[in-house]
């Protein structure tokens, strides 16, 4: 195992440091200082080298990019409900961002924040912020981002805080997959899950968990192409719902690999989305499928889809696992 460190670029005056951690199979991952981002998941078949997820070369376009390619979201991924909450029976108003509601915890969330980085083990980087106050979240937030590949070609991230007040935590890693030449839409999905989350016209959860069925059923694996085309009946152009799942989330696969997606909490939120070409963007000529890991959203308006309500003084960890596969 190795792990290299380069600049990637800068933000003001501080430098944005990228590093690839690379393992014997030749395997590799890249991650950045700015917002603890999952930059490219590469991996090699017969000499030739294939990329697995969406990524950008340069700084500016993950600065720029309203997709939040591969970065890490917090202190809340998704949206909460007319921007408050209450914890313990004190209400917090936050500033809406997306219409009356907070999307990805405002506009100085993690997403948003260049981390401080150590080179953790010869297959691991750790990186750490602290958050305080931004975009009226309570308390002040330590969080810890690990990146870990391991020899049998798997991915790890872990997700440490500490507060030393009453607050939320739900993070994710916006990593969007592309793995084969193939368009996405021919690429299969399963979901192990049999409920998924009821949203509102403005995407909020209305508490309900409905049975997935027809579109939604991905409990066997199916093309992407064909869920899309079972949404044309609803006036859906495109997927971006939460799934209830548990330890073995999901499979991507291909004709020649597969990635496998385990993670300790109850959620993953699917996007079908182009951040790449913004034309074909608006036409739905989607590019990558985004699989974010996390408790499902705006679960602290709705007890019975988990907890992300973080003490005063207590500490958490989650972790996320994605692991390669070589098909044919």
């Amino acid at each position: 195992m190795t792990v290299k460190k380069t600049i990637f670029g800068e933000i003001g005056t501080d430098p944005v440091y990228s590093y690839k951690i690379t393992n014997k199979n030749e395997t590799s991952i890249d991650v950045l200082t700015y917002a603890a981002t999952w930059q490219n998941f590469e991996v090699v078949e017969d000499g030739v080298k294939h990329s697995l997820i969406e990524h950008f070369d340069n700084l500016d376009d993950y600065i720029k990019t309203p997709y939040m390619v591969g970065k890490t979201i917090g202190r809340v991924a998704g949206r909460i409900k007319d921007a408050k909450f209450s914890i313990n029976g004190v209400d917090y108003q936050m500033t809406p961002n997306n219409g009356k509601n907070v999307m990805h915890s405002g506009d100085h969330g993690l997403q948003s924040q260049n981390f401080d980085s150590t080179i953790d083990s010869d297959n691991s980087v750790l990186f750490t912020h602290t958050v305080k106050g931004e975009d009226e979240f309570p308390g002040t937030l330590t969080v810890e981002v690990r990146y870990s590949l391991n020899d049998d070609d798997e991915v790890q991230i872990t997700y440490n805080a500490k507060t030393d007040h009453d607050t939320l935590f739900n993070p994710t890693c916006h990593v969007y997959f592309d793995i084969d030449d193939e368009n996405i839409r021919q690429q299969q999905l399963k979901i192990n899950s049999k409920r998924f989350v009821d949203v509102d016209a403005k995407k909020i959860p209305t508490g309900k968990l409905l049975a997935t069925t027809n579109a939604y059923d991905f409990k066997n694996f199916k093309k992407i192409g064909q869920g899309l085309k079972q949404l044309k009946p609803l006036d859906k152009v495109e997927f971006d719902d939460a799934f209830v799942v548990n330890k073995k989330a999901a499979t991507l696969k291909s004709e020649h690999r597969a990635i496998d997606l385990y993670t300790d909490r109850d959620g993953l939120v699917i996007f079908t989305a182009n951040p790449v070409d913004a034309l074909k963007a608006q036409n739905h000529e989607f590019s990558s499928i985004a699989m974010e890991l996390q408790t499902l959203p705006d679960a602290i308006h709705h007890p019975d889809f988990g907890n992300t309500v973080l003490l005063a003084n207590q500490e958490v960890s989650y972790t996320n696992k994605y692991k390669y596969r070589k098909l044919n």
